[in-house]
């Protein structure tokens, strides 16, 4: 069994949601051969877990934590970097880059880098979004929703008009469309309860040229089995006969809600899964010692 300390800036209680992630797939066994050894928050105890030995590798959770390492250190090194951390500062930048490999939740993050980096994605506890495990009323809604019109999410900060005009008369009149990024849908979906239950409930989420609810919504509706419509292509037609299309399926089923995609739910879980998650880990960080 390997083992590794977790290295982390932040005050007990204040860790990051990286930070989390990767302690909990840690101390449920979720990365194969390794185990937590220790998490440290400064470079003095870092130095002291260092000493009483046994130790494999040091992860940093958060950049800033990479100050921690002195610049001639003997040991094996890695840091992650996530999509919600805050912008990295030219030092910050340069102790990173004395680290042996950033595991990366997105390649956008390895701009300014010059360490070896590797893309690891998003990690996702399906079973909270997956309908077969985790169903949520649609009561949820109840403020917004009309079950006898075609419950739509639109995960972008875009115009619900917009996305109207461009459908025949019909087909916009049954839609419900639930603008995410609205000031009235940030107050909706106040609770990761809410927002899983738009998603479990909605025909589809649609995806525009504006900025996200969230960088991996649409990761989070194929978790929760919800299809996906981009609206980001040059020809409206595409996706608005792709709208009126689930319309027609809609309504000749009695406007009963559709089935989970299955498929879709199984690919998030075998890609970026917390079990698929671990094993990234472990691969990373066996590479890294091997070397």
């Amino acid at each position: 069994m390997r083992r590794v300390i977790l290295a982390t800036s932040a005050s007990e209680g204040a860790e990051s949601y990286g930070h989390l992630m990767i302690a909990d797939a840690l101390d449920r066994a979720r990365v194969p051969f390794w185990t937590r050894a220790t998490t440290i928050r400064n470079a003095a105890e870092l130095s002291q877990a260092l000493a009483r030995g046994g130790v494999d590798l040091v992860h940093f959770t958060d950049a800033a934590a990479a100050a921690f390492a002195p610049m001639a250190r003997e040991y094996a090194a890695t840091a992650s970097l996530f999509l919600d951390d805050v912008p990295l500062s030219s030092r910050v930048r340069d102790d990173l880059d004395l680290v042996d490999l950033s595991l990366l939740e997105d390649e956008a993050l390895a701009t300014g880098l010059n360490c070896r980096t590797s893309v690891i994605g998003p990690c996702l506890d399906v079973d909270a979004f997956d309908p077969a495990i985790t169903a949520l009323p649609r009561e949820h809604l109840a403020s917004v929703d009309d079950e006898s019109r075609m419950l739509l999410a639109l995960g972008s900060d875009d115009e619900v008009e917009k996305i109207l005009a461009e459908l025949d008369d019909e087909a916009a009149a049954a839609c419900n469309i639930i603008a995410m990024c609205s000031t009235e849908g940030l107050a909706l979906l106040d609770s990761p309860s809410r927002i899983i239950a738009l998603l479990q409930h909605a025909e589809a989420m649609i995806l525009g040229e504006g900025s996200q609810f969230h960088p991996q919504i649409s990761l989070h509706a194929a978790a929760a089995g919800c299809p996906t419509i981009d609206c980001m292509t040059s020809d409206p037609r595409d996706w608005a006969d792709e709208i009126s299309s689930m319309h027609n399926e809609w309504r000749s089923a009695g406007g009963v809600p559709r089935f989970p995609d299955e498929e879709a739910i199984a690919r998030v879980r075998n890609t970026n899964g917390l079990r698929s998650y671990g094993r990234a880990l472990e691969k990373a960080w066996n590479a890294v010692i091997s070397q």
